[in-house]
């Protein structure tokens, strides 16, 4: 019978075979895993280089930029560990000692790259920001080590269930450091699962892309004369009287194809009618009046049913078309009154229509510019129920 030994022999072609203890070789080399966090690491300080303000078209960029540094401390711990046991494997044997030296790194540059401008302030920020780097920069280290083989046979404590407590812990923390990532990625999956419709106000995944100014949001109940929303929930908006009022919703879905006509309703409760102007766009930065659909709502009071035509939309910009496969953003602008007022709103949403009219508003409502409407009944109205207002995030 062959049995197994505890060592193994290494040949080398300029001297006599040595015996070499079993645990103890250390590879030559850089692997393909360092080879790996080589091309990531440097493909991450160009990137973390190269952008140097936040960006303002994309919600996912947007929070990646707010957790560059935590992202590059993360790359870079690791980065630090298989450097310290390449180049120290000759003097070091304990791989421990390598994720120590790695999570010194991380300690020392998260403190450093966060630390607040004296003239600028931002202390208490800046320390937020530096321990969530630094908690996330070691959590990527923790979760390296639970699956480190090496790392297990040197420690008998990592393995089986303490090993798996580490590795879970691990990615907890990450999950929780990187929470903002998450609530974007539910944000854009709560966009896309709801089409056609581009614009739920009431929503939580809509927060995200809403822009208010000297205006505030309220979800609730739909005010009795709106007899077709049948106590479902409702948005309402309340303007501010003595100044322009504005609500953007950024980022709708970009590609409508498969329709012809948006439609979308508000409700008014105001004794007298209200002109409300409507811009949409297809470009990343807000572009100027003649590059973008302009019109004016005239909102009368009670139920205000609009339809607008693809074909009036593409036409709005002065020297080309609107690109119906990369909408960006929809807004609604108030002038300033004598007093704050307030309307209640449906959803945006995409419709077929087998002849679109040639106006943008059939049933109550009209649209300024020569565009045509046909009249609803006018319900008589009473106080509606309000709660607390939701607060829309900046786009």
């Amino acid at each position: 019978m062959v049995t197994r030994q505890s060592s193994m022999r290494q040949s080398n072609s300029a001297g006599p075979i040595s015996e070499v203890k079993a645990g103890t070789m250390r590879r030559r080399g850089p692997g393909a895993r360092l080879v790996v966090l080589y091309l990531a690491a440097i493909l991450l300080v160009i990137w973390a280089i190269a952008v140097d303000e936040r960006p303002t078209y994309n919600q996912f960029f947007r929070e990646l930029y707010d957790l560059r540094h935590m992202v590059l401390l993360g790359f870079s711990g690791l980065l630090v560990l298989e450097l310290t046991a390449l180049l120290g494997r000759r003097w070091i044997r304990k791989r421990s000692i390598y994720y120590a030296v790695a999570g010194l790194f991380v300690v020392v540059i998260g403190v450093l790259i966060d630390n607040p401008h004296p003239v600028s302030g931002g202390v208490e920020d800046a320390a937020g920001d530096a321990l969530r780097n630094i908690i996330g920069g070691i959590a990527c280290l923790t979760l390296s080590g639970a699956l480190d083989p090496p790392l297990r046979r040197e420690h008998d404590w990592l393995r089986g269930r303490p090993r798996q407590l580490l590795g879970w812990m691990s990615v907890l923390v990450l999950i929780v450091v990187l929470r903002s990532l998450i609530d974007v990625g539910l944000a854009y999956a709560g966009r896309n699962a709801r089409f056609p419709v581009l614009i739920d106000l009431t929503e939580s995944w809509q927060q995200r892309f809403i822009v208010l100014e000297n205006s505030l949001l309220f979800v609730g109940q739909p005010p009795p004369g709106w007899t077709s929303r049948n106590d479902r929930e409702t948005a309402m908006i309340s303007f501010e009287g003595e100044q322009d009022a504005a609500v953007t919703v950024n980022e709708v879905s970009p590609d409508w194809s498969g329709f012809n006509t948006l439609r979308f309703q508000i409700y008014s409760d105001l004794k007298d009618p209200v002109i409300l102007s409507m811009h949409i766009d297809d470009k990343r930065s807000d572009p100027p009046p003649g590059d973008r659909y302009d019109t004016q709502l005239v909102v009368q009071p009670g139920l205000n049913d609009y339809e607008i035509p693809y074909r009036d939309i593409q036409a709005g910009p002065a020297n080309r078309e609107l690109r119906l496969n990369r909408m960006r953003r929809i807004g609604l602008f108030a002038p300033a009154r004598p007093e704050r007022f307030r309307l209640f709103f449906r959803g945006v949403r995409l419709v077929e229509r087998d002849e679109p009219g040639p106006c943008a508003v059939p049933r109550r409502g009209a649209l300024l510019a020569g565009r045509a409407s046909r009249i609803l009944r006018a319900p008589d109205l009473t106080d509606t129920h309000e709660r607390a207002p939701r607060s829309g995030s900046s786009g």
